[in-house]
């Protein structure tokens, strides 16, 4: 049923949100980056479509398919836990609040309660504010870009391991979205690579790279305004909210797959 599925935009924002405040490794070339995160996006798409097959394939109540659920349900939960941690960082150090501790049990209530369907107009609502969020940053800081920084090989290899981010959103399509657009949902991984590009290409242009990915809001100066970067940190917020009540339902649904009824039938999803 519809009612009991998230769109594709909804899944789409959750993995942005995660992504935008993944970070990127230090001091990476870009033409380094572009290789490794474009390899890193295949195999997670590569990845997507292998649990498509095997959602939609027989024997959903064996012992091996149990227990890969629960393994994905704890990722969900580390990922909440996660995404809850940054949140409520931004909140003290940007804002020195701590409103999202208060907002806590309306997010956890309104995530486990609404059907998943309920949380699609919002989602789209909030990627137009994603949009305008890029379209404020971009407007401060293109005075500041230099092109010919896209160039430079000055810095070098990092050198920690690369790593390939994985989110839960990547293996549960099947149970989130409506059959007829998992072919688009398999190429999500492209989506977070693309974000992450983005502010790979924003640092080069602006800093030529060595600095943290905060200092993008910092270096934000239009002539109008001086706090928007607070603008986009709100967005971020909001975005962040939006996510952790998405994992509440994903973990609702999942938990009903691998839980049965009391009338010994699973929990219809």
């Amino acid at each position: 049923m519809e009612q009991d599925r998230f769109s594709m935009q909804a899944a789409a924002l959750s993995i942005f949100t995660a992504v935008a405040a993944e970070g990127l490794p230090d001091g990476i070339p870009l033409r380094l980056f572009l290789l490794k995160g474009l390899c890193g996006a295949v195999l997670l798409t590569a990845l997507s479509a292998f649990s498509v097959t095997l959602w939609q394939g027989g024997q959903q109540n064996a012992f091996p398919a149990v227990a890969a659920k629960t393994a994905l349900l704890f990722l969900l939960l580390a990922e909440w836990c996660t995404t809850f941690a940054r949140a409520q960082q931004v909140c003290r150090r940007e804002f020195d609040s701590m409103a999202l501790v208060g907002l806590l049990p309306l997010l956890l209530w309104a995530g486990w309660k609404l059907p998943p369907a309920r949380w699609n107009s919002p989602a789209r609502v909030l990627w137009w504010f994603v949009v305008l969020g890029f379209l404020v940053l971009f407007a401060g800081l293109a005075g500041q870009m230099q092109w010919y920084r896209l160039w430079d090989m000055e810095l070098q290899a990092p050198a920690e391991p690369w790593q390939v981010p994985l989110y839960g959103e990547y293996l549960l399509l099947p149970l989130l979205c409506p059959g007829a657009k998992l072919r688009r949902g398999v190429f999500l991984p492209f989506l977070g690579f693309g974000v992450q590009l983005a502010l790979a290409v924003g640092m080069t242009l602006v800093f030529g790279g060595g600095y943290p990915e905060q200092e993008l809001l910092r270096a934000w100066s239009a002539g109008v305004f001086s706090r928007m970067d607070a603008l986009i940190l709100w967005v971020w917020l909001t975005c962040a909210m939006f996510r952790m009540c998405f994992l509440c339902g994903c973990i609702r649904l999942l938990a009903g797959r691998i839980l049965p009824t009391p009338s010994g039938s699973e929990v219809e999803s």
